[in-house]
C-alpha cells in the first residue's frame, strides 16, 4: 500500500497541487518519457510510477485568446512542429477575478489569456482504446480553473484500474466570467456570443480529432460537470442537439432575451455520448439578455477610454491585458449586486430557453444521462442572518431568488414552503433553527428549502423527466440521485471558512485514515461539516474524485466513495452505473433507471453512509408541489 507520506515532495506536490493527466499508446514505461501524437505535433508528458500513469499537463486546444482574438470564438491551431513539446506542467488559468482561497486558488499555475488547455490523464501500459471522461469545472461561471487541487483525477483513473474498467481522464480550461461571457449588442451583431461554451466545443472537436493518439476511444466520450460545470453539460446537451456544426437551417439571430430565429439540431458527428451533471441545470433560469448586460458593457467601454470608437470591440481587443485586467473585474462592473456573467440565449448556439427545448425532445435525447443534487443544496444560497420575519423571506424571493417573481408568485411558493423548521433544510434536523449555535435567522431553514429547489432541485426534476421520456433509442438510460451524506472538512477548510474559532459548530479530530488504495493510516485532521450547513453545495465532489485530503479519514466515508465511484466509471464505460451485470456485485444496490418505477414519477437513488441506512431507492416526489411550480414558472421567464 502506497501511502502519501512515503511519496517525495515533488511527487506530493503533482498529486495534492493539480489535476493529473495521460498517457498515450506508442511510448512504453520502459523507452522514456510517455509521448503522444496529435495531428499539430507529438508532446511528451510525464510517468508517474507510484500511480503507473501517464499524464500530458496543458496541452493547448486552440490559439491564445489575447489580443486579435479576445472576445472571439476560439481559434483553431495553426501550427505544426517536428520534434517534441514537453507536457509536463499545467497552463495557467483563463482570466478571472477570484477572492483569495488557500484552498482554491486559481492562480496557483498562473492566470493568463492564452489558457485554453486539456489535460489528459491513464494509466499506463493500456493498449485498447478506453472511454473518455472530460471533466468541466463549476464556479458559478465566474471562477475555476482545471488544476485545483480538488479536481484531482489521478485517483478516480486508479480506482477504474482497480475495477478492472480503465478510463481516459480529461478536464479543461475554458474562458469565464467577463472574458467568457461578456454580452452586449455588438457582441450579439459579431457573433462573439457564449464564448464559454464554445471553448468547451472547440476542446471536444480537439478530443475527437486527437484523443485516439492518447489510447482513447473517440466514440465513447462522457462530459461530466459540477454546478457551473454541470449547466454547461445541460447547455451543450440542448446546444446544436449535442452534435458537432451548426443547426441544420441557417442560424439566424437571437435577440438575447429567448426569442428563437434559428431552428433546427445541429448535424454532424456526435462530440459526446453520455453525461454526468452534479447540482446543475441547464433549466436554471439564469438568462439575462441586453437589457441586464449592455450597461455593463457600455460602463467597460467607458472605462477603457473606447467610447468614441466605431468599433469598441476591437478597441478593447488593443488594450494591453494588464491595462484591461482590473477593468474586468465583475466586482466594479457590476453595481446593482445582480448576477454575474452566464450563458445567453443567442438564437445560435443556444436557439431557444433550454426548457423550451427540452420540452420540444430537441436536444441529444438518444444518450444515457447520470444527474442529481445534493439534499441540502440550499444552504449555500440562503443568507446566513436576518431571515427571521415573514416580511423579510418575502422580500427574498421577491427580490433575490434571480427570477424576479411577482408578488402572486412568491405568496404561492411560501404557501408551499411553510414556516415550519422540521419541512425546511437541512433535512433530518427537526425544529432546529440552528439561532443559537449558527447565529442563523428562524427562517432560514424556510429560504434554504426555497432556494435550493429554485436553483438545483426544480431544474433538476424537470431535466430528469425530460431526459427519461425523449429517451430515443435508449430507453430506461437516465438515471438520477440524491446525496445524503454530510462532508468532512479538512482543518485547511475550516480555517478558510473561519469555523475552528465557532467551536460550537465543529469538533476537529486528527485520526488515521481508515481505508482507501493511498494515504491509508495517514492522519487528517478536520471536522464533520457544520450541521446548519448539511449536505450542501459541492460536498459530493470529495466523494467521487476520492481525494484523500478532502474526503477524510472515515472507513464509512470511504465505503461510500468506493460505491460511487464505481456507479461513475461503470456509467463512464458502460452507459450505465451498474455496469456489467454478470459481475459479482454482492450488496450493492441495483441503480434503477428514473422511468423505470411502477408509477408514474420517476425515482432516484439516496446515497448515504451505511451508517445512515445505506443506498434507498425513493420516489422523486419530495416538495413535488413547490418543485413543480417553480418548474412551469420557470419555463416561461429569465432573470
Amino acid at each position: 500500500m502506497i501511502t502519501l507520506g512515503h511519496l517525495t515532495l515533488t511527487a506530493i506536490a503533482i498529486i495534492l497541487t493539480s489535476h493529473l493527466p495521460l498517457v498515450p499508446t506508442t511510448t512504453t514505461n520502459s523507452s522514456g518519457p510517455p509521448q503522444a501524437h496529435t495531428l499539430n505535433g507529438t508532446y511528451t508528458g510525464l510517468h508517474l510510477p507510484f500511480f503507473s500513469q501517464d499524464l500530458f499537463l496543458g496541452i493547448p486546444y486552440a490559439q491564445s485568446t489575447a489580443d486579435t482574438n479576445r472576445f472571439r470564438p476560439p481559434q483553431s491551431l495553426n501550427t505544426s512542429w517536428s520534434g517534441s513539446h514537453s507536457a509536463t506542467t499545467y497552463s495557467p488559468a483563463c482570466p478571472d477575478h477570484a477572492p483569495p482561497s488557500p484552498i482554491d486558488n486559481d492562480t496557483l499555475h498562473g492566470m493568463s489569456e492564452d489558457c485554453l488547455s486539456i489535460n489528459i490523464v491513464r494509466a499506463s501500459g493500456e493498449q485498447k482504446p478506453l472511454p473518455v471522461v472530460l471533466w468541466i469545472h463549476g464556479g458559478s461561471y465566474q471562477f475555476g480553473t482545471s488544476g485545483l487541487p480538488r479536481y484531482n483525477l489521478s485517483f478516480i483513473v486508479q480506482r477504474s484500474v482497480e475495477m478492472g474498467k480503465p478510463i481516459l481522464a480529461a478536464s479543461i480550461n475554458y474562458r469565464k466570467s467577463s472574458w467568457g461571457l461578456l454580452f452586449s449588442q455588438e457582441i450579439m451583431g459579431s457573433g462573439n456570443t457564449n464564448l464559454a461554451l464554445r471553448d468547451m466545443i472547440k476542446a471536444l472537436e480537439w478530443v475527437q480529432e486527437n484523443i485516439a493518439g492518447f489510447g482513447g476511444d473517440p466514440g465513447r466520450v462522457t462530459i461530466w460537470g459540477e454546478s457551473s460545470g454541470s449547466f454547461a453539460v445541460g447547455q451543450l446537451v440542448v446546444a446544436y442537439g449535442g452534435r458537432l456544426g451548426g443547426p441544420a437551417s441557417a442560424p439566424g439571430k437571437g435577440d438575447g432575451k429567448g426569442k428563437e430565429k434559428g431552428k433546427g439540431k445541429g448535424t454532424g458527428k456526435p462530440l459526446f455520448h453520455a453525461t454526468i451533471q452534479e447540482s446543475g441545470s441547464a433549466t436554471t433560469a439564469w438568462y439575462n439578455g441586453t437589457e441586464r448586460y449592455q450597461p455593463i458593457y457600455d460602463l467597460l467601454v467607458q472605462r477603457a477610454n473606447c467610447s468614441e470608437a466605431i468599433d469598441t470591440l476591437a478597441c478593447l481587443r488593443t488594450i494591453p491585458y494588464p491595462d484591461l485586467y482590473p477593468l474586468m473585474s465583475p466586482y466594479t462592473l457590476i453595481t446593482d449586486g445582480g448576477p454575474g456573467f452566464y450563458p445567453i440565449i443567442d438564437g445560435d448556439l443556444l436557439p431557444a430557453f433550454p426548457s423550451f427545448l427540452l420540452a420540444q425532445g430537441r436536444f441529444a435525447s438518444d444518450i444515457p444521462h447520470l444527474l442529481g443534487t445534493n439534499s441540502d443544496e440550499g444552504t449555500d444560497n440562503a443568507p446566513r442572518w436576518g431571515i427571521s420575519t415573514d416580511e423579510q423571506i418575502f422580500a427574498l424571493v421577491r427580490n433575490q431568488s434571480g427570477f424576479n417573481f411577482p408578488e402572486s408568485t412568491v405568496q404561492q411558493i411560501l404557501d408551499l414552503y411553510p414556516d415550519d423548521p422540521a419541512k425546511g433544510i437541512p433535512l433530518d434536523t427537526g425544529n432546529t433553527t440552528f439561532q443559537e449555535t449558527s447565529k442563523r435567522g428562524k427562517q432560514y431553514k424556510r429560504a434554504a428549502a426555497i432556494l435550493g429547489d429554485v436553483f438545483y432541485h426544480s431544474p433538476r426534476l424537470f431535466d430528469a423527466r425530460h431526459y427519461s421520456f425523449y429517451h430515443g433509442s435508449s430507453p430506461n438510460s437516465t438515471f438520477v440521485y440524491r446525496f445524503n451524506t454530510r462532508p468532512w472538512l479538512s482543518q485547511v477548510n475550516l480555517q478558510y471558512q473561519g469555523l475552528l474559532a465557532a467551536t460550537n459548530e465543529v469538533n476537529v479530530t486528527c485520526e488515521p485514515q481508515a481505508a482507501g488504495s493511498f494515504g491509508k493510516g495517514e492522519t487528517r485532521c478536520g471536522a464533520l461539516a457544520p450541521a446548519a450547513d448539511g449536505v450542501t453545495h459541492a460536498t459530493e465532489l470529495a466523494f467521487v474524485f476520492q481525494h484523500p485530503e478532502f474526503l477524510g479519514p472515515w472507513k464509512g466515508y470511504w465505503g461510500l466513495s468506493d460505491v460511487m465511484t464505481e456507479f461513475w466509471l461503470n456509467f463512464v464505460s458502460d452507459g450505465t452505473p451498474n455496469g456489467d451485470q454478470n459481475r459479482d456485485r454482492k450488496e450493492v444496490v441495483v441503480w434503477p433507471a428514473y422511468g423505470s418505477g411502477d408509477g408514474e414519477e420517476g425515482v432516484d437513488l439516496v446515497l448515504q453512509t451505511e451508517e445512515q441506512g445505506g443506498l434507498v431507492v425513493e420516489r422523486d416526489t419530495w416538495r413535488l408541489e413547490g418543485r413543480e411550480l417553480l418548474g412551469r414558472w420557470a419555463r416561461r421567464r429569465n432573470v
